[in-house]
């Protein structure tokens, strides 16, 4: 073989092992291209997922938070609605209109009818009296309650025991006022105030229980007169 022909011979396998490299090289290439593009598509397949999970674990979450805090909002809505209609009913006094309190209306005086009771929705001028209470009681003191049987529009009375004032005067109210006095003189309540239509009160004894609804003129009084036999 002459140089010439082995010179040919060698670029031939050069041109082939050549093409080959090349042909290696870009399905190589391609392969890895492949690979990345296939690779990114799982990230971003995966990122989707991901997102759509969140998105499927937030929508639950405020599902369930809207279940939990219904509830609570009907509870506290009917907390409210009931504390609002307690106010209402708490600042409307309820008028006895049963025999034994239409007797006490009558009589002036009942032993059945309790310390706060309401006779009147609203002022009736009551004629004033005086009472003597006898007793056998050797206490020294008793407790007197003292609130207005009728309509709350402001009349004040002041305490007195022989004379002296216990406290200061104050507003009549259907909630009874507590008042220490001595079981033995004379117990006077005077009108201090006219809040419209007369100052009528009603005043209990604890020392007979017996309560007395009387009525009195401004700077006027009724007097109690306890004894003890």
């Amino acid at each position: 073989m002459s140089n010439e022909q082995q010179n040919f011979k060698n670029n031939i396998k050069k041109d082939i092992k050549t093409h080959l490299n090349t042909n290696y090289d870009t399905d190589e290439q391609s392969n890895s291209f492949r690979n990345q593009s296939d690779e990114e598509q799982l990230d971003v397949n995966d990122k989707e997922n991901i997102r759509f999970e969140d998105t499927e674990r937030e929508v639950n979450e405020k599902a369930n938070r809207k279940q939990i805090d219904k509830p609570l909002k009907i509870f506290g809505i009917i907390c409210i609605a009931v504390f609002i209609i307690a106010i209402t009913l708490s600042g409307t006094s309820k008028v006895d209109t049963s025999e034994s309190a239409q007797n006490a209306l009558k009589n002036g005086a009942s032993t059945t009818v309790s310390a706060g009771t309401i006779l009147l929705s609203k002022d009736e001028n009551a004629g004033p009296k005086d009472y003597t209470i006898t007793h056998k009681s050797d206490e020294e003191d008793t407790k007197i309650w003292v609130w207005d049987y009728a309509a709350e529009d402001g009349d004040y009375v002041q305490v007195l025991v022989n004379g002296a004032p216990i406290g200061d005067a104050f507003m009549i109210k259907h909630k009874p006022k507590e008042i220490s006095v001595s079981s033995v003189g004379k117990v006077q309540i005077k009108g201090i105030k006219d809040g419209g239509g007369g100052i009528t009160y009603a005043v209990r004894y604890d020392i007979n229980e017996t309560s007395y609804f009387n009525g009195t003129p401004e700077g006027e009084s009724n007097t109690y007169t306890l004894t003890n036999k």
